[in-house]
């Protein structure tokens, strides 16, 4: 079941009398486990109905005397185990047994939560399986990066805001794979559209400060065309605002862009869906990589890995100590282009 799902029948007051909540994206447990400290107990009952645990400071005796005690004056009462993973339990066979008779006939008056953050739960167990038979089995998986702009388009289409593919493809790259991140950016850009605005990139650089035209994507572009001067007039940008555009951060997110060049120029099928699945990248992006294959052969994408490397050997301090950033960054965009 879908994470929004899951809010979507708590928000309705339809709770599951457990939740096994685990995986390696955090953002979508965090959410679900919102929704519930919000849903299932009425905030003046929260003193007496709300218990939350933390799983390096409890153990399955303890979450299980508070799920099985009865609510105070309301129907339900709450109970989150924060951390869930560093509950011993999951290593004693002993005391999965005491979770597995538990999960046999969970106490219908409380809702039980296990926040498993950053790792899946081993499901082999009679106690996970019990688990997940009586209640409700959440796997938060990482957004794959190929999907990671759609995932935005979605998330913006549901603040009441439009963007197009261009622009999510930007906020993708540039904020990474941080759900986090990049939520906590678009809620900045919420609070200042009026419902139904579109996010563009100049709504971007005001707002998030990705300038629209000096950006490390921008370069991308001007290398994939080979437009020299494009090149240059961004690294003279990035030169001239160097905690805005470390080369820390820049080295990488091109080593990954030729990467990509490579994967694609070793495709048998070049189809959109295929080659952005291949390339972990967003379908929209496919052409420009196209583009850019025509102009990059992989022997020259061989020495262009040789030449990022160089440089962040360099922008670490070995070899010419006295040689900045900028011109680091300088000599390998001729590099490329040459």
């Amino acid at each position: 079941m879908a994470h929004r799902q899951i809010i979507r029948d708590i928000r309705a007051g339809k709770f599951a009398p457990l939740y096994v909540l685990h995986g390696e994206e955090a953002y979508f447990i965090e959410e679900i486990s919102k929704a519930l400290t919000e849903s299932v107990v009425e905030e003046s009952f929260k003193d007496f109905n709300e218990t939350i645990l933390y799983g390096r400071d409890a153990d399955i005796v303890d979450v299980l005397a508070s799920a099985r005690r009865f609510p105070m004056m309301a129907d339900k009462q709450l109970v989150l185990v924060k951390e869930a993973q560093d509950l011993k339990c999951w290593k004693r066979k002993d005391e999965l047994e005491k979770l597995a008779a538990y999960a046999e006939s969970p106490v219908p008056s409380t809702v039980l939560v296990f926040a498993y953050m950053n790792k899946k739960i081993d499901g082999r167990s009679k106690a996970v399986k019990t688990l997940s038979k009586n209640g409700i089995l959440f796997l938060s998986e990482k957004v794959r990066d190929y999907k990671l702009a759609q995932w935005i388009e979605s998330y913006v289409d549901a603040q009441k805001l439009k963007i197009d593919g261009r622009t999510s493809q930007l906020l993708s790259e540039y904020l990474g794979n941080d759900l986090r991140k990049i939520v906590n950016e678009i809620s900045k850009l919420k609070i200042s559209l009026p419902e139904g605005s579109s996010v563009t990139s100049d709504v971007i650089e005001k707002h998030i400060g990705i300038s629209k035209d000096y950006n490390v994507f921008e370069l991308q572009k001007a290398l994939s065309t080979k437009d020299s001067e494009k090149a240059f007039r961004i690294v003279n940008h990035f030169e001239a605002n160097p905690k805005s555009n470390p080369l820390a951060m820049i080295i990488p997110v091109l080593s990954a862009y030729f990467g990509r060049i490579f994967v694609y120029q070793g495709l048998k099928d070049r189809s959109q869906q295929s080659a952005s699945k291949a390339m972990s990248c967003s379908p929209y992006a496919v052409r420009d990589y196209a583009s850019a294959a025509s102009k990059y052969p992989i022997s020259k994408i061989g020495r262009i890995f040789g030449y990022l490397r160089e440089a962040d050997r360099k922008s670490k301090g070995q070899g010419n100590a006295t040689i900045s950033d900028g011109m680091i960054l300088r000599e390998t965009i001729f590099k490329i282009l040459n």
